[in-house]
């Protein structure tokens, strides 16, 4: 039976009618949709145009910075204000504070000194289009820096260029003190010395050597690192194109690096801290490290540094003509500091404190151990028999009952006679073994003063200091190897003995006669037994005193303050450009120890044996004339001697280690901020 029509057309309209209300929700969800992607759209707008004020605002706070902090936040208040416009926002917060980007990029607004940033921070809450969905708070901040001003120094070795007979000391001094030899030639050496290293490209290939992130700066200077490490990474840096002073320097000295580092030395091994040698002070931008640092100084400093705990202080190789033997050892007692960036205003708040800039030489302990040459133990023979021996003969046997071997065996005996007596044994240069040690270094410069009123008129005020010195001269130890092992031992001072010129011994002595008048001379021996031979006789050294030669003289340094101004010309560049050098050059600084040894002094030994009275060592003091006139003439031989033999030596071997103790170069560069800003956060 056909169903009814009317049961057909009422089916068809419910569906229609469901089919309305399902399109009819998909398309309200399809608008609630879209409304809400138009408003995060829209809330992307507000926040970006927040982030963009707020980095305005930063940026124009920190460019007035340098007038003030409340001219900062206003200025930066006001840039805010007139960009966003009527945007919805709440008040711009412009905050004063001392940003350390080189330690943890950290933002401090309660600093009260050292202000060199400003952070804007900007919120509100924009407004929705849909009403039920819950309104937020939009927050953007920004950190800019303030470009500050930035210094520099440098403080460098005197050594111009290397010839082949400086390459030669070279080789034993630096080999020295890797602890064993080199063999690079002196065209090396001298690439070394005219060859700069950008230091901003160096910082970065060391990065990487060390897997560390580009750019961490401080990382890189404070992680320990091997002396090879850091002049193979040198050599790196330098084939990648990163040096500078001419093809032909920059060939030598990329193969003295390599040369030096595949010497496969033991003091390439020891870790060191770049930031020993290179003072950078946080918060320093990475323009102010886009300078050069010179590679003899490196691979010189570093290797000072290395060797400043040494266990087994560098043996030199150094031969003095006309000297039997000279044994030379050096330790570097405090490392050098070759150069220093920082902010100058930072610096003269404290010059000293933690944020100097300040640059020294290398503290150098020397010592140098002589055996003395035969012609000035004769010299002295002659003339200490001449002139001690002869004046004082009667005034000895008056005094101190003491006689000469000729005046025993002049006595006259009767029948028979057994005379024991206390004979003189006069010796002249007993221990013939000199030991030098010489403390130089020391010469150091720091910012404490700059202006940059009105660039590109510019200053730097730089105390400066010469190498300060400690010359002693003496006995040090009973051997070259114990004289070592007590100098350096620590780093202070050494105990000096006198070096002994005369040596007033005694000897016991016989005389017997038999009545025949059958006479014979016996000398005591050590076990007390008495023997014909005079060599066995036992000896009591300085029974009657005696003579030493010791000298224990500072070498005063000299101080100045130099100032490096702009705009004559090469006078105070900017940083990245070739710095300025000034040298201090010190009058009252001994140059020579020809000179430095009139400074010698005579010491006396009292008498050590019994029953001696007053002794001759006594006798000694008691006779003026015949003294002054002795010293005067031991002076005059030791010095004529002595003078001739050392300047060169140690003259040369202190500039081969960067200390002049006659002057101090010293390089500045200088930059001022000129009102500029950079976005950092």
């Amino acid at each position: 039976m056909p169903r009814p029509f009317i049961s057909e057309f009422s089916a068809s309209a419910q569906k229609q009618r469901g089919s309305i209300v399902i399109f009819a929700a998909l398309g309200l969800s399809l608008g609630v949709i879209l409304l809400s992607i138009a408003d995060m759209g829209f809330l992307y707008f507000y926040k970006r145009e927040y982030q963009k004020a707020a980095d305005l605002a930063a940026m124009a706070g920190a460019r007035s910075l340098h007038l003030s902090c409340a001219t900062a936040r206003t200025t930066g208040s006001n840039n805010a204000l007139q960009n966003l416009g009527n945007k919805r926002h709440n008040a711009p917060v412009i905050e004063c504070g001392d940003w350390d980007g080189r330690r943890d990029q950290a933002f401090d607004p309660t600093a009260t000194e050292n202000l060199n940033a400003v952070r804007a921070t900007i919120s509100g809450v924009p407004p929705r289009f849909l009403p039920f969905i819950q309104s937020h708070t939009l927050t953007a901040s920004a950190i800019a820096i303030a470009n500050q001003p930035l210094a520099q120094l440098r403080i460098r070795s005197t050594l111009a260029t290397v010839n082949p007979g400086q390459g030669t000391v070279l080789n034993a001094v630096v080999g020295g003190l890797l602890g064993g030899s080199l063999n690079l030639s002196a065209g090396a050496w001298d690439g070394l010395v005219h060859t700069d290293l950008n230091l901003l490209n160096y910082l970065d290939a060391l990065a990487i050597n060390l897997g560390l992130s580009a750019g961490d700066y401080d990382s890189v200077l404070n992680t320990q690192v091997s002396v090879g490490t850091l002049l193979d990474v040198a050599a790196t840096a330098l084939q990648q194109g990163g040096g500078s002073g001419g093809t032909a320097n920059v060939n030598a000295a990329l193969l003295g690096l390599q040369n030096l580092v595949g010497a496969n030395l033991p003091g390439l091994s020891p870790l060191v801290r770049l930031g020993d040698l290179l003072n950078i002070q946080t918060g320093t931008p990475d323009s102010g490290l886009d300078v050069g640092l010179n590679l003899f100084q490196l691979v010189q400093g570093s290797v000072q540094l290395a060797n400043k705990n040494c266990v087994a202080c560098a043996n030199l190789p150094i031969g003095i003509p006309g000297v039997l033997g000279a044994n030379v050892r050096v330790r570097v007692i405090e490392s050098p500091q070759l150069s220093a960036i920082g902010n100058p205003e930072r610096a003269r708040l404290d010059p000293l404190g933690e944020d100097r800039i300040y640059v020294r030489t290398a503290q150098v302990r020397t010592l140098i151990s002589l055996d003395l040459p035969a012609t000035l133990a004769t010299t002295l023979e002659g003339l200490l028999n001449n002139t001690l021996v002869s004046a004082l003969t009667n005034t000895v046997n008056d005094l101190l009952s003491l006689n000469l071997l000729g005046l025993l065996q002049g006595l006259s005996c009767v029948l028979a006679c057994d005379i024991q007596r206390d004979i003189i044994d006069l010796r002249v240069l007993p221990t013939p073994r000199l030991d030098i040690n010489i403390d130089a270094g020391g010469g150091r410069a720091y910012v404490n003063d700059y202006s940059c009123a009105n660039e590109p008129d510019k200053s730097l005020t730089v105390p400066t200091y010469t190498a300060a010195a400690e010359l002693r001269i003496g006995k040090m130890g009973t051997t070259a190897a114990d004289a070592a092992t007590k100098v350096f031992a620590s780093s202070a001072a050494p105990t000096v003995d006198p070096v002994p010129i005369l040596d007033i011994g005694t000897k016991r002595v016989r005389y017997q006669c038999t009545l025949l008048l059958f006479c014979s001379t016996t000398y005591q021996t050590d076990t007390g037994t008495w023997s014909s031979n005079a060599a066995l006789a036992k000896r009591n050294a300085f029974a009657g005193g005696g003579i030493g030669l010791k000298a224990d003289l500072p070498i005063a340094s000299t101080n100045t303050t130099q100032v490096y101004t702009e705009p004559p010309a090469g006078g105070l560049p900017k940083i990245g450009e070739d710095p300025a050098y000034k040298s201090v050059s010190s009058s009252n600084i001994v140059t020579s120890l020809r000179n430095t040894l009139l400074g010698l002094q005579l010491q006396f030994y009292q008498p050590t044996g019994s029953g001696l009275g007053n002794g001759l060592g006594n006798v000694v003091f008691l006779v003026g004339s015949v003294i002054n006139g002795l010293v005067t003439t031991v002076m005059n031989v030791v010095n004529g001697l002595l003078g001739p033999l050392l300047d060169p030596l140690v003259n040369l071997l202190l500039e081969q280690l960067g200390v002049d103790l006659n002057k101090v170069e010293v390089g500045a560069n200088l930059s001022c901020s000129g009102g500029g800003a950079t976005l950092v956060d």
